[in-house]
């Protein structure tokens, strides 16, 4: 197995400070009775300071899902893609919803910059300033990805979507189902990069009920992280950034970075169940 290794980082929970770069996709309701149309906010930002994310169809490069239904557009025009989104899931059973965003270019003078890596647990932007002693502005062309879990209909039958790769550039994955996961039990989440585990990555975790609980976790060799001694039942969000210098890009940007999440209820749909 190919592994991405910056640093020989162990995977343990650490407290960090609110970041302001945090992107993703959250349901009205995780877990709705019947199939049909559900409401999806797009957010960016942390705790009190989230806001919407001006949703515009130039901004966005596709919305689907993958469920009981396949693999399915939900880009259906200009009109489809306002706030909040609108998305039809026909079936019941579990599916995972995903937005892909084009780039945008930014940039920062340097103390913001490196600050701004180190927040976010950058290692390859980290890497590259100290190695090569970069010591100007930062520049960088950056995209979104976000992805939500949502099971429709407390008696479905197919539910195991939950662990499938949908082809992100870089990808959130849990390897435990959300949905049955009981705390105390571990609850790994490995990010992927280009199809390969990530040793090094910072997942930021917070819960979307109560902003003020927030905390961090480094990925491993294999790309893992228990988030277990921090999590317990709720609406949750898990959140990570990678970079890749990349040469010759549009605007002189020295890299290419991509902003990952993943939205889920461990709560799961049915009392008692």
């Amino acid at each position: 197995m190919i592994r991405i290794a910056l640093a020989a980082l162990t995977s343990a929970a650490i407290a960090i400070p609110a970041s302001a770069h945090d992107f993703w996709i959250e349901p009205a309701d995780f877990t709705p009775d019947a199939a049909g149309t559900v409401e999806v906010d797009v957010f960016v930002g942390h705790g009190e300071d989230k806001t919407g994310w001006p949703v515009a169809p130039h901004r966005i490069i596709g919305l689907r899902s993958l469920g009981p239904d396949g693999l399915v557009n939900h880009a259906k025009g200009p009109e489809s893609l306002t706030q909040p989104l609108e998305v039809e899931l026909a079936s019941p059973g579990a599916h995972l919803l995903f937005i892909e965003t084009t780039n945008s270019f930014s940039e920062l003078e340097a103390e913001k910059f490196d600050a701004y890596a180190k927040e976010e647990g950058i290692r390859p932007i980290e890497v590259d300033r100290s190695l090569n002693r970069r010591t100007g502005p930062g520049r960088e062309l950056y995209s979104r990805r976000g992805k939500t879990l949502l099971l429709v209909g407390c008696e479905a039958a197919d539910r195991d979507i939950w662990q499938r790769e949908v082809g992100l550039t870089l990808e959130v994955i849990p390897r435990v189902d959300p949905l049955s996961w009981e705390p105390g039990k571990a609850f790994p989440v490995e990010i992927r990069f280009h199809g390969a585990p990530v040793q090094g990555a910072t997942l930021h975790v917070s819960n979307l009920e109560d902003d003020s609980i927030s905390f961090s976790a480094q990925t491993g060799e294999d790309g893992r992280a228990d988030l277990s001694g921090d999590l317990t039942e709720g609406r949750w969000l898990v959140h990570s950034v990678w970079s890749e210098t990349a040469p010759n890009l549009l605007e002189g940007a020295d890299y290419q970075t991509l902003f990952s999440s993943l939205t889920f209820d461990t709560q799961g749909a049915c009392e008692g169940e």
